[in-house]
């Protein structure tokens, strides 16, 4: 059976361009080294789905006891291994990309795309289990996902979270991180590739992958070789930029890039794009203003945002600097913004996406300063809204896109029980986070599908959280346009 399931893979890598002719014998005796073999027969079958292929390798090992534990993690980096076996060196997969890219920007990340998801890098099947749905907003159309991949985090673990230099890789986006096995904090990377790319003049200072757990098309993660702190501003912009100007088919953004508004791994400079089209592209327009030849737009949309257009780059990153620094030092204290305290809190997420020949740069102003009262950001969601999510507002939500824990799957399941009165709120721990929203639902007259009324309500409460998130909620539109007004002129 082995012998059997070494050939599917080898003809698997054959047809997926995954290894040459001239590589199979070389891949055979890596994969027979692995599973402790020492013999091996070619044979005239046919290949079949790479997950049955796998799982049966994998499967042989357990039995064999090549590795010991029956987990989703041990599966993983075996499977990572095995799959190694395949797959060019990263110095080879440059070369091929950069061969593609002399084509087209496109080409070359197609075949990167399809790299990672035959290789499995890209978890398909998982991603697939993952629930997504629309809600018809005040805004846009906003985009509802339900991730059944990834534990939720705390805010609060987030922001106290040590960066460790001893350990080796230092964290989950380190150059460090290609082809190593696994770590207890790290996932599996044996079959990791990071293609090198140049930004901002820095040649081959930064690399691209895919996002294993990709939560939109073509999710692609844009990092720094070196590990060093994230970082937004001037330079930030012209990054971004300048990756639009290599890649133009994608979008590309920053998290915040601090505590509590920045959402992300804060101890590597990195961005996050794709190919896909957000619902923030689809906002309304307040107020527009010209200046020196770039429009700047004020969005009506949950959380302060401005967008920049022009057809000139250096025009749109001058008036988006110019901007970005009065933000910097904009303090009004009657309503709450403060930009400095005994810390930097006044920052900005920034997006950057092509419209035909224009440039659409999108910032919207962010702010982490914390109270007593509101210890995880008076412009966080509010307390009350935890039972939904925890996590920060980060460059996807702050899109549209709401990346909700996995936990509601059960725990909505519980709450329909309860509005059906065959559970009570205290017959499960799961309910008690709930208790004041199913006390709200049991108030009303729910005459539609109750699933349906769930996804909506869910909708709703993940606007108000961007609503949330608004820096300038304490006061109104005219605060907003003043300071638009104040910083372009």
């Amino acid at each position: 059976m082995i012998n059997k399931k070494i050939n599917q893979l080898i003809i698997y890598g054959l047809e997926h361009n995954l290894l040459k002719e001239d590589d199979k014998y070389y891949a055979v005796n890596r994969i027979l080294t692995i599973l402790n073999l020492k013999k091996f027969n070619w044979e005239e079958i046919e290949s079949t789905n790479f997950s049955e292929i796998i799982q049966g390798i994998i499967d042989f090992a357990l039995k064999n006891k090549i590795i010991t534990h029956d987990s989703i993690t041990e599966r993983d980096a075996f499977e990572a291994r095995i799959v190694d076996c395949l797959i060019p060196r990263p110095s080879e997969l440059n070369k091929i990309f950069r061969n593609y890219y002399k084509k087209a920007p496109r080409y070359a990340t197609d075949f990167l795309h399809k790299f990672s998801i035959d290789t499995n890098y890209i978890k398909v099947n998982r991603i697939k289990k993952n629930i997504q749905y629309k809600y018809q907003g005040k805004y846009a159309d906003l985009i509802l996902a339900i991730n059944l991949s990834k534990p939720e985090k705390d805010p609060m673990d987030i922001k106290k979270q040590n960066q460790d230099n001893s350990k080796y890789p230092i964290c989950p986006l380190c150059m460090e991180n290609v082809g190593s096995y696994q770590t207890p904090s790290l996932a599996p990377r044996s079959n990791h590739r990071v293609v090198s790319i140049s930004l901002d003049n820095e040649k081959d200072a930064w690399g691209i992958q895919y996002s294993p757990y990709a939560y939109f098309n073509e999710h692609m993660i844009v990092l720094r070789k070196e590990h060093s702190d994230m970082y937004v501003n001037e330079k930030t912009f012209s990054e971004l930029i300048d990756f639009i100007n290599k890649f133009p088919h994608y979008l590309i953004g920053s998290n915040a890039g601090l505590p509590i508004v920045g959402g992300s791994i804060l101890s590597h400079h990195h961005f996050q794009g794709g190919r896909f089209d957000f619902p923030i592209e689809s906002a309304r327009v307040i107020k527009k203003y010209k200046k020196n030849r770039v429009n700047i737009e004020v969005l009506d949309w949950p959380m302060a945002t401005i967008r920049f257009s022009g057809n000139n780059e250096n025009r749109i990153l001058d008036m988006v600097n110019q901007v970005y620094q009065y933000w910097q030092t904009y303090t009004n204290e009657e309503i709450m913004v403060f930009a400095k305290t005994n810390e930097e809190h006044n920052t900005v997420t920034p997006i950057v996406k092509l419209n035909g020949s224009n440039y659409n740069f999108y910032m919207i102003l962010r702010n982490n300063y914390t109270t007593k009262e509101f210890p995880y950001g008076l412009f966080h969601t509010k307390p009350e809204r935890f039972h939904i999510k925890k996590e920060n507002i980060g460059l996807i939500e702050v899109m549209g896109m709401a990346i909700l824990p996995g936990r509601l799957m059960e725990e909505l399941e519980l709450i329909k029980d309860v509005l059906n009165q065959e559970k009570k709120i205290s017959d499960d721990d799961l309910l008690l986070k709930h208790s004041k929203w199913i006390e709200e639902l049991q108030s009303k007259n729910i005459n539609e599908d109750i699933d349906i009324y769930l996804r909506d309500d869910i909708g709703r409460i993940f606007e108000n959280m961007l609503e949330d998130a608004n820096v300038f909620k304490f006061g109104d539109i005219n605060n907003f346009l003043d300071f638009v007004e104040k910083a372009i002129y």
